[in-house]
């Protein structure tokens, strides 16, 4: 991985990274990664090791993620709002050491272990010499895995760029490191030549002042960020013309929050991702602004769709699971669970399969009535799943987070009635409950097992 010096070099004294410390050159920033390679033998962190990587993105935690790679080790990034799960994880992965970066990057500490017992799927990269990278997916809908991913073949697409290729921009840190966008928003600005704005709070408030102060090009975010963003209105208390580029992935988006966010920002181009922790993210293609299709490609990524859902083959796909069967097929095809339309070049995700909800036979996309019921007035936010039924197998039910309380028959009458003109009649919700606890994850995106846990607490409760 020599060409990663070689290309941060080229970048001299352009401004890498900026939080509220202060600025990072690129210059400076690779003396911080020279620093962390000569601490390395220090610690005596050997290269095949893996080394877990705790805190949020800064020019410190970055530079180390950096060196880990060059040193040939793989790289275990976490978050601190997992830190229940850290040492089932780092159990897992067979750690060698953890480092901890403290707030804005000035202090770390540290923990080495005794020589563990590795995973087959490690020494696997060992032998090879390469380093890797371990990202547990964020069970939004089930147990965490660990994917065990090569770092040469994550970053091929960013390794063969040549200077006219290159678009830096000033770049919001928005997704996490311990998350496949995170990572891909991190190399892309780093490898681009771009500048990194790194903020500790993700709320529509500072993130709107992040981009004003400093002049914000690319905002990569999540459809729920999106939604909150323009339930606060905090976007018309900031000067945001500095935004060219908004990017949304991790979830379906609602047509009535992209509808929404294209209104409120006329003047900005929205573009959907579309990546999976197992696969890497990929090149994409937008419709239109305001458009929900999208095409996916980029050297050697092939698609198919059967059955309705999108099956995708990439040379950059994990090598496997930690904790978890291959979920590759003879020949390398990876199932994503994405229920699509198709239109000639272009997909269209309405959903996860294990997601749909079938009532007497139909099937409905819980996104297509989020989307419809987040048109409400004094609805924040809403969650819709399946409930078993004697008579159509399944009903449909909404959970609502109110701005205001509002009593929940009049909601219910108020929601059925708006619903009614959007949704075929099969789709519309036979239950609607209030909740006071949020469905957005440390990931700020809705997570969908959050109703199996409620559940449970309350026949727990009941018994």
């Amino acid at each position: 991985m020599n060409w990663i010096p070689d290309r941060l070099q080229t970048f001299g004294d352009e401004i890498a990274f900026i939080d509220h410390y202060g600025t990072v050159t690129y210059r400076q920033f690779l003396e911080k990664v020279n620093h962390w390679l000569n601490r390395f033998r220090t610690l005596e962190i050997k290269p095949g090791q893996v080394v877990a990587l705790v805190g949020d993105c800064s020019p410190e935690s970055a530079a180390l993620l950096v060196a880990l790679m060059l040193n040939g080790n793989t790289a275990l990034p976490l978050a601190t709002e997992t830190r229940h799960q850290h040492s089932k994880w780092l159990q897992l992965s067979g750690a060698a050491a953890v480092i901890k970066i403290a707030s804005g990057g000035k202090l770390w500490n540290g923990s080495i272990f005794d020589a563990v017992a590795t995973h087959a799927l490690i020494d696997e990269l060992g032998t090879t010499g390469a380093a890797g990278l371990i990202l547990f997916t964020s069970g939004t809908s089930g147990e965490s895995k660990g994917a065990v991913l090569s770092a040469p073949a994550l970053l091929e697409r960013v390794r063969t760029l040549d200077a006219g290729q290159l678009k830096p921009r000033r770049s919001l840190v928005f997704l996490k490191l311990d998350h496949i966008g995170g990572i891909n928003t991190l190399f892309s600005i780093l490898f681009n030549g771009g500048t990194a704005i790194s903020i500790g709070d993700r709320s529509p408030r500072s993130v709107c002042a992040a981009i004003a102060r400093h002049r914000v090009e690319l905002l990569p975010t999540t459809p729920t960020f999106l939604n909150m963003l323009l339930i606060s209105g905090i976007y018309r208390d900031f000067d945001l013309s500095s935004l060219r580029v908004v990017t949304y992935g991790t979830e379906p988006m609602p047509a009535s929050t992209l509808a929404g966010i294209n209104k409120a920002f006329p003047a900005v181009s929205f573009k959907q991702t579309y990546g999976l922790t197992e696969l890497g993210i990929f090149s994409t293609r937008s419709k239109r602004s305001n458009s929900g299709w999208m095409k996916i490609g980029g050297d050697g990524v092939e698609t198919r769709i059967v059955a309705g859902t999108l099956h995708i083959r990439t040379p950059a796909a994990m090598l496997g699971y930690l904790n978890a069967p291959s979920p590759f097929d003879a020949g390398g095809w990876y199932n994503t669970g994405d229920r699509v339309e198709i239109d000639g070049d272009y997909i269209r995700v309405l959903g996860r399969e294990s997601e749909i909800i079938n009532v007497g036979g139909e099937k409905v996309y819980p996104a297509e009535v989020e989307s419809a019921i987040q048109e409400m007035d004094n609805v924040e936010e809403v969650l819709v799943s399946g409930k078993a039924s004697a008579v159509t197998g399944q009903i449909v039910i909404a959970r609502v987070v109110l701005k205001q309380p509002e009593d929940r028959g009049a909601l219910t009458k108020r929601l059925v009635a708006h619903c009614r003109g959007r949704l075929e009649p099969f789709k519309i919700p036979r239950l609607v409950t209030v909740h006071s606890e949020s469905f957005i994850g440390n990931r700020l995106k809705k997570t969908r097992n959050v109703i199996d846990a409620w559940d449970k607490k309350r026949s727990e409760k009941r018994a």
